[in-house]
């Protein structure tokens, strides 16, 4: 139990030390000072947040961007003392894609490094298979917002690493089990 309260505290040191960076800060001052807007305020002022931050490279650090093999590898980065929000880096190897999903929160994504496919879906039926309705390729520099009532898969097709930064409308505390709904596929 110890070791494992350690591990927290080390954690939690490198989301503070994480935090100092001056771009990311940058970014988390933005969002903060929208977060409190009426939702299409809120979201606009997010993805130029984002839009902002993301149209600059070399600011995150080189072990927020690190690949896993295995699947993609997720990155806390900014952890709002307000519990408001949280900022996650996700680097995603090639051909690395997340299950089809929505969200239980609002989320916003910006394309820090390479290529990313977001593609669309809706529901057939309640609780159906969902179904494919189209999908978007995203940049280096571009970002999106969901209110929470979207489905969709991010895939990277591309063959190079891919970073983006996930803004997600949880606490920190929440990341693992308050943001995503996955739907099950044949």
């Amino acid at each position: 139990i110890a070791e494992a309260a350690a591990q927290v505290a080390a954690a939690e040191a490198r989301v503070a030390a994480m935090s100092a960076l001056p771009r990311l800060q940058r970014l988390a001052d933005q969002i903060g000072k929208v977060v409190a807007l009426a939702p299409e305020a809120m979201a606009t002022g997010i993805k130029m947040a984002l839009h902002d931050a993301t149209a600059e490279s070399g600011w995150l650090p080189a072990e927020r961007r690190r690949a896993t093999h295995a699947h993609y590898a997720r990155h806390l980065v900014y952890a709002d003392p307000a519990d408001r929000f949280s900022i996650l880096a996700i680097v995603w190897d090639r051909g690395q894609m997340s299950p089809i999903h929505a969200h239980q929160c609002w989320c916003a994504v910006g394309v820090y490094q390479g290529m990313l496919t977001e593609t669309y879906y809706k529901e057939s039926a309640p609780g159906g298979q969902p179904v494919e309705t189209g999908s978007a390729r995203h940049a280096a520099g571009e970002s999106t917002f969901d209110s929470g009532a979207g489905i969709h898969r991010i895939a990277n097709y591309s063959g190079v690493v891919a970073v983006s930064i996930h803004v997600y409308g949880v606490a920190k505390d929440r990341i693992a089990t308050g943001v995503n709904r996955i739907y099950a596929t044949a």
